[in-house]
């Protein structure tokens, strides 16, 4: 797990079950599995063939060859949760002469370069995570951009990159029947921090009369949003996180999803919205290149709060596009980010590398 990172974390920010998902069918296909957490407090009950390693402290990770070594000895794989902190398990891996496979659902060098620009932290953070990409045996990243930028700026071979979205569970992420909308009602989802832009969202939403707004998330500019609702008269609620099983009931009871940010790796948030055949209105960042079509699976805006209110608006306004815009949205996230095709991807890449036999059902 990412350091300092553990199992309580997820399960307190409800995402638990979604990121124990994947490994859960690593134990279908026969693998076990476990997993390195920095919990201290009781670990929250695991599925059958997942167990768990503590590790006493992110500062002692150096160490992990010494201090774990009998997991070593264990694993035919490593896999790192995330790119932040991966240098520790791809310098354990190469000690323990085991095969590692960096995954990650974004990057983290990328994410500080284009949210603070080129400065001595994201420099100095940047040449650890290089050296982590070189050292990796396989790179999974979620999109061909950071896929570019991974072999430009770290300079990693092609051929070690395997490009794996970011799933969507469209079982459960699906238009529910018998939840009904309330008008005007707007949805977003995202840590309360400036880089997300929620600020743009409650101006636009200050400009629809009639217009509520739920932004699902925690973060430190809840008490600054919050004032700036109450300052503009927006109906605004700020629920937290919410356990992601639950998220596709509220998700349904609201008739559009927007998305503000300045910046997103692999927006998982949009992708379920599409996948509850949610329209969205989405700001153009590097991160939706590959997932908005404008006009037709989400409408396109501008980072602007005037732009955002007409979207807003034009699909509340007119029926035929919202309807046309839900349709194809969920016909998007179901062709290209659905769990079975996306874990399709990671054990066909693993496979004819590795030489490991998996049921390809």
């Amino acid at each position: 797990m990412t350091p300092g990172v553990g199992l309580n974390t997820w399960h307190k920010i409800g995402s638990l079950s979604r990121e124990l998902k994947p490994y859960n069918e690593y134990v279908k296909r026969g693998w076990k599995v476990r997993i390195l957490t920095f919990d201290r407090g009781p670990i929250p009950k695991l599925p059958e063939g997942i167990t768990v390693v503590r590790f006493p402290n992110r500062r002692l990770l150096w160490f992990l060859p010494i201090v774990c070594g009998k997991l070593g000895r264990w694993a035919d794989l490593i896999k790192t949760n995330q790119s932040m902190g991966s240098w520790y398990y791809t310098l354990a891996a190469k000690m323990w002469k085991k095969p590692v496979l960096l995954r990650c659902g974004y990057v983290h060098g990328e994410y500080l370069e284009a949210v603070g620009g080129r400065s001595l932290k994201s420099v100095a953070y940047q040449f650890l995570e290089l050296v982590a990409f070189r050292s990796a045996d396989y790179c999974q990243v979620p999109t061909k951009e950071l896929s570019a930028w991974v072999q430009k700026r770290y300079g990693v071979n092609p051929s070690n990159i395997n490009i794996v979205p970011n799933f969507v569970n469209t079982d459960i992420f699906q238009p529910l029947n018998g939840v009904e909308k309330i008008k005007k009602a707007i949805i977003s989802v995202g840590r309360l921090e400036p880089v997300k832009r929620f600020d743009l969202l409650i101006g636009a939403a200050a400009k629809m009369p009639g217009a509520s707004l739920t932004i699902v998330g925690a973060g430190s500019q809840k008490p600054r949003l919050k004032q700036m609702a109450k300052e503009l008269n927006v109906s605004i609620d700020l629920p937290g996180n919410i356990a992601n099983e639950k998220l596709p009931e509220l998700l349904s009871s609201h008739e559009i999803f927007v998305m503000t940010s300045a910046w997103e790796g692999h927006p998982k948030a949009l992708i379920e919205a599409m996948a509850c055949g949610l329209p969205a209105v989405v700001s153009e960042n590097t991160g939706t290149a590959g997932i908005s079509e404008n006009g037709v699976n989400c409408l396109l805006a501008k980072p602007d709060m005037e732009d955002i209110k007409n979207k807003v608006t034009l699909l509340f306004n007119d029926r035929a596009l919202y309807e046309d815009i839900s349709r194809n949205a969920r016909k998007f996230a179901c062709d290209n980010y659905s769990f079975e095709k996306i874990m399709l991807k990671e054990f066909s890449f693993l496979g004819k590398n590795e030489g490991f036999t998996f049921d390809s059902e």
